[in-house]
């Protein structure tokens, strides 16, 4: 089964762009860990560097006043000779007020307090131990110095001592003055740095004592670093970074440092590596996952498409063979067979229909199966559209249709019964046609006769009684619509019976063939004459514009009757009778728009014949025509 899935192009290819996708994957994320750990290290770095800078302007603060309150504690000498032996009394009361404004107590040479700010601890307690003392009394420390932690400066809250030393004219230690910064403001501050699990801000003097440290930890401040590799990274130059690990927990971090200012201490950030990279971790792993799911996808893909192939090849075997049997059944059916495709392009047509058609294979591929119908009358009028066309647009069989179809070389036409039904797919797209032809030319021949007989006259062709009715219900329904005048002209023949009974049968049948051929000469093509039956024609007018309109038509319908014809030689002239109703005037219903047209029929009769007459409710028909008779013709 291996041979045979890597026997296959398609097993290869997927197997390579299964290793591609495991290479982009192992590139990205490198790529992807790079970018975040040199961004993490900008922003460690930008935060060292703020918090150095504003712990600088802290201390610059305090030790101003220390240098201001050092300066004056020389000049005066207040320390070497008494508070009460300075020469400058104003200098020194404006001193007591700098140190009671500036929160600094003032020690002597012995460590004890000689001047406090409210607050501090009271005059006289001893700091002769301190750190921040014994820097200058062993005279090992110039400049301002940085104490430990210590809850002895202000009120048992822990302070952050700032201390400078007050010499005298010799250089002899006379007293230290020490300033304060609260810790819990410093913690407070560092305390809105939120670097993540294991990470944190440390503040350390230069001989490797930890200040302060966030997330603060009282164990864990007050220890020393003296010694260490890291302090060694942090000594050497005045701002850096470097992963190490850390003394106190053990912990690897990334440590970015920087030296506050000229003073004895430095800022550093240090942020645990595992809390650096662990949301990058976190998308590796789901990366991973997806991009394994994608290799492992690629291979299963290959698998199902290798099986497929083989599937498929034996269904194509056995397409051909049912291919086979269709082709020589389609070839013996009596009918003809038309194929399509979607876009309704032959593609395949039985002996059948090439000999119906004309057309050759060769010839009719790729043509549109329009070319075998009739679509456009001698006057380029609408006949039919293809049935196969329409099943291809609707995506429905088309059913027993008729259609023409056309010899391709002598033109003849031949009346089709066409079945046509859409090819389409299991997903429902229309894929191509099949249609069946069926010879029905002396059907339709029988149908049509058949059609004309049931609406027509049959010895003048004129629509019957039926047909009439049709129409005048839609021309009504037309007047309804435009407002426009409707009239109804019921015709008689005057002298008809004379010439029927005297001449015989076949002279009144060519007398009313003459009559209808007349009355048709003279309407319009939107108007209908009709032969109700006898001698009695109707003739309907729709679209009228007025009575003038009307009154021009039914001269021509006057002198149209009034024309001779001929029979063994003589002219007879036959002349009409004729009452008109007018929609909706008269009458809004057929039946009875009729019968005003037939009552004012009878009045133009017995007015005297020869005329027509508009019918009037309840009041003599009035005379619209009346044809002047010619004495000299029979």
């Amino acid at each position: 089964m291996i041979y045979r899935f890597f026997s296959h192009r398609i097993a290869w290819l997927a197997l390579i762009v299964s290793l591609g996708i495991g290479a982009l994957f192992v590139h990205t994320m490198w790529s992807m860990r790079k970018e975040h750990w040199d961004y993490q290290l900008r922003t460690n770095t930008n935060l060292s560097s703020t918090l150095a800078k504003g712990l600088e302007w802290s201390l610059d603060a305090v030790d101003l006043s220390l240098q201001k309150t050092a300066i004056a504690l020389r000049e005066t000498q207040v320390l070497e000779n008494g508070e009460d032996t300075t020469p400058n009394q104003a200098l020194l009361d404006a001193l007591w007020r700098d140190i009671n404004n500036s929160n600094l107590l003032v020690l002597d040479n012995q460590g004890r307090i000689v001047h406090r700010a409210q607050g501090v601890q009271s005059v006289g307690k001893q700091f002769l131990a301190h750190d921040f003392f014994q820097a200058f009394r062993t005279d090992s420390h110039h400049g301002v110095f940085i104490g430990r932690p210590t809850k002895e400066l202000l009120m048992g809250e822990y302070v952050l001592p700032v201390a400078r030393a007050v010499r005298g004219k010799y250089g002899l230690l006379t007293g230290v003055v020490v300033g304060t910064l609260r810790m819990q403001d410093i913690n407070a501050w560092l305390s809105t740095m939120n670097l993540g699990q294991h990470s944190g801000v440390n503040v350390i003097r230069d001989d490797g004592l930890v200040l302060t440290r966030f997330p603060y930890q009282e164990m864990q401040s007050l220890q020393s670093l003296a010694g260490s590799q890291n302090l060694a990274h942090f000594l050497a130059t005045p701002q850096g970074n470097f992963v190490g690990t850390a003394v106190i927990d053990g912990v690897q971090r990334l440590y970015t440092h920087n030296k506050v200012g000229h003073y004895p201490l430095l800022v550093n950030v240090a942020q645990s590596t595992q809390a650096m990279l662990h949301g990058w971790a976190r998308n590796a792993w789901q990366l991973g996952a997806f991009a394994l799911l994608l290799m492992l996808s690629c291979l299963g893909l290959a698998i199902m498409f290798t099986r497929e192939l083989a599937r498929r090849e034996s269904m194509e075997a056995d397409l051909f063979t049912e291919k086979e049997r269709m082709r020589l059944t389609l070839q013996s059916i009596s009918d003809a067979v038309i194929c399509t495709d979607a876009q309704g392009r032959i593609t395949y047509l039985n002996p059948v229909a090439k000999e119906l058609t004309g057309w050759t294979m060769d010839d009719a591929r790729h043509q549109p199966v329009e070319i075998m119908h009739v679509l456009r009358d001698a006057t380029g009028g609408y006949v039919q559209a293809s049935p196969l066309r329409l099943a291809l647009e609707s995506g429905q069989a088309i059913e027993r249709a008729r259609t023409t179809v056309t010899h391709r070389f002598n033109g003849e036409r031949v009346e089709m019964e066409e079945s046509a039904s859409p090819v389409i797919s299991a997903d429902g797209v229309v894929l191509g046609a099949v249609a069946v032809l069926r010879d029905v030319t002396v059907t339709a021949a029988r149908e049509a006769r058949m059609q004309r007989l049931a609406f027509h006259d049959v010895l003048t062709g004129l629509p019957n009684r039926l047909l009439l009715q049709d129409r005048a219900l839609q021309a009504i329904a037309q007047s309804k619509r435009t407002g426009d005048m409707l009239a109804v002209v019921y015709l008689d023949l005057d002298r008809f019976k004379q010439i029927n009974d005297s001449l015989g049968h076949h002279a009144g049948d060519a007398a009313l063939v003459h009559a209808a051929k007349a009355l048709q000469a003279c309407v319009r093509e939107s108007d209908t004459v009709c032969r109700l039956g006898g001698d009695e024609f109707v003739v309907l007018l729709p679209a009228l514009t007025s009575e003038a309109h009307l009154m021009g038509i039914a001269q021509k319908i006057q002198q149209a009757c009034a024309l001779p014809f001929t029979w063994d030689g003589k002219d007879y002239v036959l002349h009409a009778s004729g009452g008109v109703a007018l929609y909706p005037v008269h009458a809004v219903q057929w039946d009875a728009l009729l019968h005003c047209a037939d009552a004012a029929m009878y009045a133009a009769k017995k007015a005297g014949r020869h005329q027509i007459r508009l019918y009037q409710p309840q009041a003599e028909a009035s005379l619209l025509v009346c044809a002047e008779v010619p004495e000299d013709v029979v």
